[in-house]
């Protein structure tokens, strides 16, 4: 009999930072208290974006106002979280502003109101923005066509044609003092933390883009285990994940206050990966605070009780060759650069004790596989295990023969349930789970003898009713 685990199962002040330099106020001096406040956008010397036509205008007049605004990036995040809506990390900002990567609108409306725009002025940015995408669309389209190594020069924004303008020596100079500004922002964001950061190139996409490529495993090996470096500070990135064209689940978003490089990982399906010596892998934009982006991958395996690296990918503009050597393509890129962030924990996704296998991605009979499970691992259960056939049988891997610790996710909303438990076909015992509510959900532990390589092990409906989420076996 399994027992119950506790709790529930897996899954600054204003101004603090460096303020940025800016002029004085334009106007003329008065008698009394000097004001150095500029003028809000849309008064005599705000910024114009009724200017603006191409990216490199855009990001200038978006210095200008943050130098106006004369504030730290520490201050506009804090008034975004304040607001509520769309949220405005630091690096984001400081990307935008530096021209590394095109904004979202939503983004950039964020930041113009953390700036203090008057709302009368946002409908006229907006227009601006607009200009500025369809004159980046084609440019965007061709760097598309081919594979990655094809996409083009890495150096900074793409800007559409505009008409030639004289840059003011004023908005040069503004231009120069925000960048010193971010500079020195992002100094502090690396190094205080006290850790070690680490520079790496990749690439990123955005609604409606993608990414696919082919990593080799061991056709006779064990569970396979595929893990991703990212941009933590980017949040809420969630990306539909295909295997030689079956759903194999999803990237899902890290918790908040993410920051950092960080290593991903996702246990594959094995019905998706046994047998076979390469996958091929697909993921596909689902959601993000910007975008979705990847700096490399790892292919691990579980083989005679240890795991051992069958294939990488270092994806990025310095590393084409090896893009090239796995059929790397990417579609509606966003960003093609370098970060330096802290570097990750020591421990990365291939020493995790525990290898997860989900339920729905078993074979499921007279029962039903149910999406939007909120809480869920992958959002996804087995529900309606409610018949005497009803059953979800999982192919679980032990590295040599004994017993190992089933940790079973469950959810039960209508009294204590059981199911009962067969390994390959002989070893049978109830599983206990207890009530907790539905879409509450618990673990519960059971002993399993397993034999070497792969095992069918199977949970079936014996009383009451429980949903599945996952298996994980340690």
């Amino acid at each position: 009999m399994g027992g119950v685990r506790s709790g529930p199962g897996s899954e600054g002040p204003a101004n603090t930072g460096p303020a940025s330099a800016g002029p004085a106020s334009a106007g003329p001096a008065s008698a009394g208290p000097t004001n150095t406040r500029p003028p809000a956008a849309g008064q005599e010397g705000g910024p114009a974006p009724e200017t603006v036509h191409s990216h490199a205008e855009l990001v200038a007049l978006l210095a200008e106002q943050f130098a106006r605004a004369d504030v730290s990036l520490r201050e506009l995040q804090a008034r975004a979280d304040r607001a509520g809506g769309t949220r405005l990390p630091r690096a984001t900002c400081a990307d935008m502003l530096a021209g590394r990567r095109f904004p979202r609108k939503a983004v950039m409306v964020a930041f113009l109101r953390a700036c203090q725009v008057p709302e009368e002025r946002l409908p006229a940015w907006e227009r601006a923005w607009e200009r500025v995408r369809l004159a980046r669309m084609p440019a965007t389209a061709a760097g598309e066509a081919g594979t990655a190594g094809d996409a083009g020069p890495v150096a900074g924004p793409v800007a559409g044609p505009a008409p030639k303008r004289r840059r003011t020596p004023l908005l040069l100079l503004v231009a120069a003092l925000v960048a010193v500004a971010i500079a020195s922002t992002i100094t502090a964001v690396a190094w205080t933390s006290g850790r070690n950061t680490r520079t790496d190139d990749g690439r990123a996409f955005g609604p409606g883009g993608s990414s696919s490529f082919t990593m080799r495993i061991d056709p006779a090996g064990g569970p396979v285990r595929l893990i991703r470096r990212l941009d933590a500070q980017v949040s809420r990135q969630r990306a539909a994940i295909t295997v030689n064209g079956v759903s194999a689940g999803h990237w899902e978003p890290l918790p908040d206050g993410a920051a950092g490089w960080a290593d991903q990982h996702l246990d594959l399906p094995p019905s998706l990966t046994a047998g076979r010596g390469s996958l091929t892998v697909a993921t596909a934009f689902v959601s993000s605070e910007w975008d979705f982006n990847e700096f490399g991958y790892t292919v691990g395996q579980q083989s005679d009780g240890a795991w051992t690296t069958t294939d990488t990918l270092d994806v990025g503009p310095a590393h084409t060759g090896a893009e090239a050597a796995h059929g790397y393509r990417i579609t509606g890129e966003t960003f093609r650069g370098t970060r330096t962030l802290d570097a990750p924990p020591e421990a990365d996704g291939r020493a995790a004790p525990r290898v997860r296998y989900e339920a729905e991605a078993g074979r499921v009979n007279h029962a039903r596989v149910r999406p939007g499970a909120v809480g869920a691992s992958q959002g996804t259960v087995v529900a309606g295990l409610d018949h005497p056939d009803s059953f979800v049988d999982l192919r679980v891997y032990a590295p040599r023969t004994g017993r190992f610790t089933a940790h079973v996710t469950y959810a039960a909303g209508y009294g204590d349930a059981q199911h009962a438990v067969t390994v390959n076909g002989s070893t049978r015992f109830t599983l206990d789970y207890l009530h907790h509510g539905w879409d509450v959900w618990r673990q519960v532990t059971a002993s399993l003898p397993l034999t070497r390589g792969w095992n069918t092990l199977r949970l079936q409906y014996h009383n009451r009713w429980a949903e599945l989420d996952h298996v994980e076996i340690a």
